[in-house]
């Protein structure tokens, strides 16, 4: 894993005997599915000309080190939060609701919850919401690629090389001795 430099859809064509030109996912959104994540902005005065950054830092509970720590992550919100026009959602899934409640609690600054027990459709629509997308290696990240999301995304126990960002996003890539170890 750590040697390879290839993503994760080049090894697949291969695999497949495929020729790979980068193709990209498809996800398309019912009309359903839109009109939740419009419901959403209107009820939380997100507006048209907003910059919506949606900040999805956990991870679920099987790789800890893809997390940014809960001070971390409000510390990023509270600067994010001094560029105007700036909206803030932040993500998570049933395993992170304590940990966004926390969250919340310690930043100054308004973010706004998305919910923690969001279905996946649900949580997709309201990706879909965002212009930039600051993520771990995590579904929200493989959701805001087929979204066409411009992504900020960063690792550490898991393999940076395999992810395809379609030049829409940038990799943080962690230093350590832990770094695509999965561990």
């Amino acid at each position: 894993k750590a040697k390879n430099k290839k993503t994760y859809q080049e090894i697949m064509y291969d695999i497949l005997g495929l020729r790979y030109e980068k193709q990209e996912p498809i996800l398309n959104l019912t009309k359903k599915e839109l009109s939740f994540g419009k419901k959403f902005a209107k009820n939380n005065g997100i507006k048209n000309n907003d910059l919506v950054v949606g900040i999805n830092t956990g991870a679920g509970g099987r790789w800890e080190d893809k997390k940014l720590s809960t001070e971390e992550t409000a510390e990023l919100i509270g600067k994010l939060n001094k560029i105007k026009r700036v909206k803030m959602l932040l993500f998570g899934g049933p395993e992170e609701k304590e940990r966004n409640k926390k969250i919340k609690q310690l930043v100054k600054n308004k973010v706004i919850g998305a919910g923690c027990n969001n279905s996946l459709m649900e949580f997709a629509s309201l990706v879909n919401l965002c212009i930039i997308l600051i993520t771990s290696d995590s579904l929200a990240l493989h959701i805001g690629t087929a979204l066409k999301k411009n992504i900020v995304c960063f690792f550490y126990p898991t393999s940076a090389s395999e992810i395809e960002l379609y030049s829409r996003g940038i990799k943080i890539i962690g230093k350590g001795n832990d770094y695509c170890s999965y561990k």
